[in-house]
């Protein structure tokens, strides 16, 4: 390999991991936390800002977004393994939580007297916009965690999916999962969805059945949209329980698996109602999304 062939592999290379680093962006939290760094005593010091017990810490994100929350425990000299919990907030609506038991490691929290455990992280998936997120501390046996946040762009190889969100709904619910919390829209038979939407566009429409304590099995249902006074297409689906979601802030109900539909909406600017036609449940929960010409992670829930 020539001299000119090394220095053009070199300036890929380098040019490779600037594009990896500048991926990942440290997200500073809101006001001015106290701050300690974390020495491995192997010669990297790394920054982490303190959340207590009692105490949240916000920051703000721009999605869609990966966050990932990492944490170490901080461990007085008695004590030699962490036992807490990390909960991630957006108003009103818990967004993940993780619970967590480390032990002390080799290396010193610069700024604090607080000897430091091993890292666990949370990681969750931020929608499409700004989302302000506050962070509490749950623990019996310890009373601060240090924590470093970073966002990325989404990865993979399935399109990301942007939500859209209607122009009128009855009730808004929340589907929680260990990675994030997505907002559904309820549909009966006198109280549905209004939607803009502009075409032409391949609009996303998801649908979960909500069924009773008292259903099981399998059940059908069949939303109607309507365009002004005409029905201009049905949704069917035949689904049955969800074995592993639940709703945050709807009880006495459980999630079905979800069905999702493709509707070609044409060009033109259109207004569509959703009402639940036909269904053996007395609601049904919808989300609209449109694919995002990039690749990010599948809006699967």
């Amino acid at each position: 390999m020539n001299r000119k062939s090394i220095i053009y592999t070199f300036a890929l290379l380098a040019l490779a991991l600037t594009v990896s680093v500048s991926a990942r962006q440290t997200i500073t939290p809101f006001g001015r936390p106290r701050v300690a760094s974390f020495d491995n005593h192997k010669g990297k010091s790394f920054k982490y800002y303190c959340l207590v017990k009692g105490q949240s810490l916000g920051f703000a994100v721009e999605g869609p977004a990966e966050i990932d929350v990492r944490t170490r425990a901080g461990l007085n000299q008695t004590n030699v393994t962490a036992d807490y919990q990390i909960q991630v907030w957006e108003e009103e609506y818990l967004v993940a939580a993780e619970k967590f038991r480390s032990k002390r490691i080799d290396g010193e929290m610069i700024g604090s007297d607080l000897f430091p455990a091993a890292f666990r992280k949370v990681n969750f998936v931020g929608q499409a916009g700004v989302h302000n997120y506050r962070l509490w501390l749950v623990s019996e046996n310890i009373d601060t965690v240090f924590v470093r946040i970073y966002r990325s762009d989404p990865s993979g190889e399935k399109p990301v999916k942007v939500s859209m969100f209607p122009l009128q709904y009855f009730k808004r619910v929340h589907l929680y999962s260990k990675r994030n919390q997505t907002p559904y829209y309820l549909v009966n038979k006198n109280d549905g969805v209004k939607l803009k939407v502009d075409g032409p566009a391949e609009m996303i429409v998801r649908t979960r059945a909500n069924f009773s304590n008292a259903m099981e099995g399998r059940i059908g249902y069949t939303i109607s949209i309507m365009e002004g006074d005409q029905e201009i297409n049905t949704l069917s689906a035949t689904t049955s329980k969800s074995l592993t979601m639940a709703y945050q802030d709807y009880t006495g109900v459980v999630p079905s698996k979800p069905t999702e539909f493709i509707i070609d909406v044409p060009a033109g600017s259109h207004t569509y109602d959703f009402l639940l036609k036909e269904s053996v449940a007395e609601t049904v929960s919808i989300r609209f999304s449109l694919p995002k010409q990039e690749n990010g992670p599948d809006d699967t829930q």
